[in-house]
């Protein structure tokens, strides 16, 4: 089985957002004007491809970006610009429990060391459990809640990655 990790192209967007529609409990809305934005402002838009399919995506954010999500903000005011912010990753069920995440996280997390630490939001209330014990698993810490506009609340995570 073929998996490559690819810069996300515009021929990849109805596959993205379909993936996003199916996981959109778990994170934000995405609609095409917007998710052309933020692959134009992302530090990292990426795609997981399996043997031709989008199996997944991953969107992550600098400091400094334009990004105007509250999570992004959140982060903003806890860490400066010490973080790089990944704001969403969906892996397709089919996919899901086959590593796909694992590998995207060593992925972002290299690519997160100058920024000294790589930062999240998990939904904790209602929790959203195998992702929270995902991300604990990996080394991230609650470092922070943040209430939502839709009633959820978030569990604001970050993992340092010393040298």
């Amino acid at each position: 089985m073929l998996v490559k990790l690819r810069p996300m192209t515009s021929a990849d967007e109805p596959a993205v957002l379909a993936l996003n529609a199916a996981a959109v409990e778990q994170t934000d809305p995405l609609g095409p004007d917007r998710l052309d934005w933020l692959r134009l402002i992302a530090a990292h838009a990426a795609v997981v491809e399996i043997e031709g399919e989008i199996a997944a995506f991953v969107l992550t954010f600098a400091p400094g970006s334009a990004h105007d999500s509250l999570d992004f903000q959140w982060f903003v005011n806890t860490y400066a610009d010490r973080f790089l912010h990944l704001d969403r990753i969906v892996v397709a069920e089919a996919h899901r429990r086959t590593g796909i995440a694992t590998s995207v996280y060593r992925a972002v997390e290299r690519a997160a060391k100058p920024f000294d630490r790589l930062v999240g939001r998990v939904q904790s209330d209602p929790p959203d459990a195998p992702s929270l014990a995902f991300h604990a698993a990996r080394g991230f810490v609650e470092v922070g809640k943040l209430r939502r506009p839709n009633g959820t609340t978030s569990a604001m995570l970050s993992k340092e990655l010393a040298d």
